[in-house]
């Protein structure tokens, strides 16, 4: 028996606890001793004992059952099982992966628990999405990495035939922003910018960029974190448009959809017995609008009068469409 492999016995002692334990599935030392001599370490119930002294003394929480033989699992882990719950199903879910790249986080995820209890998150994992793009990871790293450098990225962007594959968008033109922030909306991810030829704000979907790369050009500044919190939480559904403070008369019932959508903290008030105003700062936008609308005559815009104005076109445009059919 080597030195080396005496050394190495506390490491294959913790990742067997790590992997074959928890408050269900605990070990005796027999069972401990057993499984290091199959690994050809010298091991004795004397050595179990000081090596598993020696990882509670270094921060991992072994559970041990008091008994003649004594039993051991591993209470809590760097991740809990609603936590890795969570984050599986937030994976699952995100449409910019493709299916490959899912199975490899969930994987890395999965290898944090048990084996127990992996096996149970594993049996309903549902994906949403199975396309993704491959070069969503690239484009990921090369985002933040001119986030943190406050530089400019190039990119061209993707879109889709009538036939439904994806295509260069205007013949592969490219396109140059900086990059403010990423936002992940609706199971996607997104790149909040400044355009560098309007300099006005973008919001560019991560997983329709290609060949996406740093320039050495130094970014555009940006709004402080402040105004820009605020206007990423005025977007609906991702569409850019004028960040405006709109005043929304709602029906009672609306307020659980209203806190969802603006937080608890947002300004609101009574108009009637059985309505509240809302004030909150919102880009205007068609999805702003299509959110008023999905409500059924239950919100109302009250002010500024230009908002109220192009929701009233958008509804004439969508009846003057639908009268010609």
């Amino acid at each position: 028996m080597s030195v080396i492999r005496n050394k190495q016995r506390l490491l294959h002692l913790y990742r067997y606890l790590m992997k074959n334990t928890d408050e269900d599935h605990q070990v005796t030392t027999n069972d401990l001793v057993a499984f290091l001599r199959q690994e050809d370490a010298n091991a004795s119930r004397k050595t179990v004992k000081d090596d598993i002294e020696v990882l509670i003394q270094e921060g991992v929480d072994i559970v041990t059952t008091k008994s003649y033989y004594n039993s051991y699992f591993v209470g809590d882990r760097q991740f809990e099982l609603p936590e890795i719950r969570f984050m599986i199903d937030g994976i699952a879910a995100n449409v910019s992966l493709t299916t490959e790249q899912k199975d490899k986080m969930i994987d890395k995820l999965l290898k944090t628990l048990s084996i127990y209890q992996a096996e149970k998150l594993k049996a309903n994992i549902v994906y949403t999405n199975r396309r993704g793009n491959e070069q969503f990871y690239y484009s990921i790293d090369r985002v933040t990495e001119a986030i943190s450098a406050k530089k400019k990225i190039e990119f061209q962007y993707l879109d889709y035939s009538p036939s439904g594959e994806k295509v260069l968008k205007d013949d592969g033109k490219a396109n140059t922003i900086t990059p403010l922030a990423l936002r992940c909306s609706n199971n996607r991810f997104y790149v909040v910018g400044i355009a560098a030829d309007t300099r006005k704000a973008v919001i560019c979907r991560l997983d329709l960029m290609t060949k996406t790369r740093v320039l050495d050009e130094q970014g555009d500044p940006g709004p402080e974190k402040s105004k820009l919190d605020e206007y990423v939480g005025g977007l609906f559904m991702m569409q850019t448009g004028p960040l405006t403070v709109v005043v929304l008369e709602c029906g009672n019932d609306m307020m659980g959809a209203v806190m969802d959508k603006f937080g608890e903290n947002v300004d609101f008030w009574k108009s009637t017995s059985e309505s509240f105003y809302v004030k909150a700062p919102v880009c205007v936008s068609n999805a702003f609008y299509a959110w008023v609308f999905m409500h059924d005559g239950n919100v109302k815009i009250v002010s500024p009068s230009y908002a109220v104005n192009g929701y009233m076109k958008m509804l004439g445009r969508a009846s003057r469409q639908e009268n010609r059919r």
